[in-house]
């Protein structure tokens, strides 16, 4: 699929969906875009702890939405993200499962940034029967690189 192609299909997802970012694509879409696209940034916003036991995606930038204890917003948050990219950026947007994304997507396109995509899913994406992430939906399941800290 091509980047064009990839880029209108999560538009009408986000439309579809009545949002305001620029759209929600899959994580296969998104490391395909990745990979073409020179101005792709993958944008990771799951918290500090999430990283280190979880896992992380190489060449990710690191901004959490929300910081742990607590879950609180991350007041700091627009500072960071203007010092990793600009509004031309492709901004993908990934956090556990796909909702702290999105809050960040929605946001950010409040800001300015006209690029904000939202990663459907997130790392680990929903539990299955037994109560495990990682294995239904998201990065993880897909079986798209990623490694421990």
């Amino acid at each position: 699929m091509s980047t064009a192609e990839i880029l209108e299909k999560a538009h009408e997802r986000a439309k579809a969906a009545g949002k305001r970012h620029a759209g929600d694509m899959t994580p296969e879409e998104a490391h395909a875009l990745l990979r073409e696209h020179p101005d792709a940034v993958l944008v990771d916003v799951r918290s500090h702890p999430e990283l280190d036991f979880v896992g992380m995606i190489e060449n990710s930038k690191h901004i959490p939405w929300q910081n742990y204890p607590g879950m609180t917003p991350n007041p700091d948050f627009d500072q960071q993200i203007k010092k990793e990219v600009t509004p031309d950026h492709f901004l993908l947007l990934l956090c556990r499962t796909g909702g702290r994304s999105l809050a960040a997507a929605e946001h950010l396109a409040s800001l300015g940034y006209h690029h904000c995509y939202n990663i459907l899913g997130g790392f680990e994406g929903k539990q299955d029967h037994q109560g495990q992430r990682g294995k239904v939906e998201g990065w993880k399941a897909s079986g798209l690189p990623w490694k421990h800290k």
